[in-house]
C-alpha cells in the first residue's frame, strides 16, 4: 500500500519509519529541504513521559487575566479579532473543569506509557546504539511549600499509572542532581522522574530518515511544497506539490500547525492553534545539570545536551516576528539569573523559536478523518518528541485496521465466507 506522509518534523518522520517497518511504501514529502526543519528542529528535547500535564486544568482560569494582560513572563496570549481564535478559546475553557482535565490527563498518560515502550523498541533498532546514551531523569521545582502540595496529587495518579515518580526535598534534589546547589532561585522540593530523559530532536530525526531508507526504502521528497490534497468521492487520492501530483492509497498528515491551511483545500478544519515556543542552545557551563530541570514558575527547562545546554520553555499566542529577539533576550536573561554557571551565556547563544501546536484539550489527534484515507497524527504541543513514537504506532494500526476491513468487505462481495 503506497502512502504518502506530510510533514518531516519527528512526528512524521516516526510515522514513516514505523510504517515502513509494517511493509508499506511509504513517501515523506516537506517543503524544507532537510528533516526536523520546523517545530522539531529546536525543542526541549524531552522524553517526558510523566511529565504530560494537558494545558487546560482548573487553576489556568485564574491565570488567564495575568497571561492575556502581558504580566506572566513565561505565557503571553495576546487577544486578536480571529473566529479560529475565540472557537479554539471556548472549546479551551470548556477542557478546563477537573473531570475533563482528569480525563485528558488519563488519555495522555496511556499514550505516554505506550510512546515510552515504543521508543525502547526503537532503541533496539536504530543503529549505534543512540538512544542508549540517553541522559536519565528529569527533577521538576516546587517554589514553595504550596507548589509541592500541588505536585504531589498528580504524582499520585501517575505513580498509579505505572510511572516511577517520586517527591524529594530539596536535599534530595540537589543529592540528585548536584549542580542545583548553584541554583540562585527559591526551591523547596521537587518531583523526580527517573526514566525520563533527554535526547536531541535533530539528531534522532536523522537517524529515522537514513534507517527508513535504508532499511524499509522510505522515500524522502524535500523541497517540495504541498499545495491541496487530491479527494474523489470523498476518498484522498493523493497531493498536488509544486513539482506536480503524487498519488497514493492514504495519506498521513503530520504537519502540526500548518495543517489548517491545507485542509481549507478540501473545506475541512481541524482545533489546532499555533503558540510559538523558544530554545537557546549554549556550551555547558561548570555547573551544568547532568538531568532536565524544569521551572514550572517560569516556564523553561534546561536540558543536558553532552557539552551543551539547551534552554527551552515559554508560550505565546498572536505575538508578532518581531517580538522573537525580545522574547529569546528574556529567556537568557531569566536563565542566567536563576542559574549563572549552567550555561556559558557569554558565548554565541542559538535562538530558535517555532510554533507547537496545541489543542484545546490538550490532547493530540491521532485518528482517522472524516475523509477516507486521509489520517491525522498532529496537534501534539510541546511534547512531539515525548509522543512520537506511541502516536506513530497507533496510526499503525488504524491503518492495519482498516486493511482488515477492506479485505472481508472484498471477500464478502465476492460471497466468500469470512472464517
Amino acid at each position: 500500500m503506497k502512502i504518502l506522509v506530510l510533514g518531516a518534523g519527528v512526528i512524521g518522520v516516526t510515522t514513516a519509519y514505523v510504517l515502513g517497518r509494517q511493509g508499506h511504501e511509504v513517501v515523506v514529502i516537506d517543503k524544507a529541504d532537510a528533516v526536523a526543519s520546523g517545530a522539531s528542529h529546536g525543542n526541549a528535547g524531552q522524553l517526558a513521559y510523566s511529565y504530560v500535564d494537558p494545558f487546560p486544568n482548573p487553576s489556568i482560569l485564574k491565570k488567564l487575566p495575568r497571561y492575556m494582560s502581558g504580566r506572566d513572563s513565561g505565557i503571553k496570549i495576546k487577544p486578536v479579532m480571529n473566529t479560529h481564535y475565540y472557537r479554539w478559546g471556548l472549546l479551551f475553557l470548556r477542557n478546563c473543569t477537573a473531570a475533563r482535565a482528569k480525563c485528558n490527563m488519563d488519555t495522555m498518560l496511556g499514550l505516554a506509557r505506550q510512546s515510552m515502550e515504543a521508543m525502547q523498541r526503537l532503541s533496539t533498532e536504530l543503529p549505534g546504539d543512540m538512544l542508549s546514551e540517553i541522559p536519565r531523569g528529569k527533577i521538576i521545582l516546587a517554589k514553595t511549600q504550596a507548589d509541592m502540595i500541588k505536585l504531589e496529587k498528580p504524582a499520585l495518579e501517575k505513580q498509579a499509572s505505572g510511572f516511577d515518580v517520586e517527591t524529594l526535598s530539596r536535599d534530595e534534589c540537589i543529592s540528585k542532581e548536584p549542580a542545583l546547589s548553584t541554583w540562585q532561585g527559591d526551591f523547596c522540593g521537587g518531583l523526580f522522574a527517573k526514566a525520563e530523559g533527554t535526547l536531541d530532536p535533530l539528531r534522532l530525526c536523522r537517524a529515522l530518515e537514513n534507517a527508513s531508507k535504508k532499511q524499509f526504502s522510505v522515500a524522502f521528497k524535500m523541497g517540495h511544497t504541498i499545495k491541496r490534497l487530491n479527494v474523489c468521492d470523498n476518498k484522498v487520492t493523493g497531493v498536488t506539490t509544486n513539482h506536480g501530483s503524487i498519488t497514493c492509497d492514504k495519506v498521513i498528515m503530520c504537519l502540526g500547525a500548518e495543517a489548517n491551511a491545507l485542509l481549507k483545500t478540501i473545506g475541512k478544519s481541524c482545533n489546532i492553534y499555533p503558540m510559538r515556543g523558544y530554545s537557546l542552545t549554549l556550551p555547558a557551563g561548570p555547573q551544568a545539570p547532568k538531568m532536565s530541570v524544569t521551572d514550572p514558575l517560569n516556564k523553561f527547562v534546561f536540558a543536558n545536551f553532552g557539552d551543551k545546554v539547551r534552554i527551552a520553555g515559554f508560550l505565546d499566542a498572536n505575538l508578532s516576528e518581531d517580538k522573537i529577539k525580545m522574547r529569546g533576550k528574556m529567556l537568557l536573561e531569566i536563565a542566567k539569573r536563576l542559574w549563572p554557571e549552567a550555561a556559558d551565556y557569554s558565548a554565541e547563544n542559538h535562538l530558535w523559536a517555532g510554533y507547537r501546536p496545541m489543542t484545546p484539550s490538550g490532547v493530540p489527534i491521532v485518528e482517522t478523518s472524516p475523509v477516507e484515507g486521509l489520517y491525522y497524527n498532529m496537534g501534539h504541543g510541546s511534547l512531539g518528541l515525548t509522543l512520537a513514537a506511541g502516536s506513530a504506532e497507533r496510526i499503525a494500526k488504524l491503518v492495519w485496521q482498516s486493511m482488515q476491513k477492506s479485505s472481508i468487505k472484498r471477500r464478502e462481495k465476492n460471497h466468500v465466507l469470512v472464517p
